[in-house]
């Protein structure tokens, strides 16, 4: 009897460990669950501000950009102002466009310079000694074809043959009547000479 008594207190005393167990678990199951839910709420919540930020960005570019096109459209006004262009025997015109940097250029005239080839890109670039007016130009250009230009950082005239892309520090000059595979054969180091037409 004693025996049979000391097994069912034993089974009693398990059970009610067992129990005891079981309840812990479910509330640390219950915890785990909130954490969880609110780890996925701040995800979401830190996702929802990031895409609004990256949302907002392609109309900051977008505002820039447009108003960088409104000022490139104003820098390719025409004008009545000429120049020639002369490298050996060809003589090619340009009609300059109204800007400063362009102006700018047409008081320095006449120039005899040297007119050479860059590698990996459809233009000849003229070096100037001394750097032409930014007054009013654009942040950057991308230049028609074919067209003449300026760029800043190099301190070169340039005759685009082909296309180049967009690049900062680049001015529009003027539009010059020559065919692509006209300007692509010039001469690396071919003399030029730039001068004013007159009428």
């Amino acid at each position: 009897m004693k025996l049979s008594k000391t097994i069912l207190l034993l089974g009693m005393c398990l059970f009610l460990i067992g129990l005891v167990a079981c309840s812990g678990t479910e509330n640390s199951t219950a915890s785990l669950s909130g954490e969880t839910k609110s780890d996925t709420q701040e995800e979401r919540s830190t996702d929802s501000n990031s895409n609004t930020s990256t949302n907002n960005q392609p109309t900051e570019t977008r505002s820039n950009t447009q108003e960088e096109s409104s000022m490139n459209s104003n820098s390719r006004t025409p004008s009545d102002n000429k120049i020639t262009i002369r490298i050996g025997e060809n003589a090619f015109t340009v009609d300059l466009y109204d800007n400063p940097t362009a102006n700018d250029l047409m008081s320095r005239l006449p120039l005899t310079l040297e007119v050479n080839n860059y590698p990996g890109y459809d233009e000849k670039v003229v070096r100037l000694s001394n750097p032409l007016s930014m007054k009013g130009a654009p942040r950057g250009d991308e230049p028609e074809i074919p067209e003449v230009g300026y760029y800043e950082p190099g301190q070169w005239i340039a005759l685009y043959y082909g296309y180049i892309g967009y690049w900062p520090g680049k001015v529009p000059l003027g539009r010059i009547n020559a065919s692509i595979d006209e300007l692509r054969a010039i001469p690396d180091n071919a003399s030029v000479t730039i001068e004013i037409v007159k009428d």
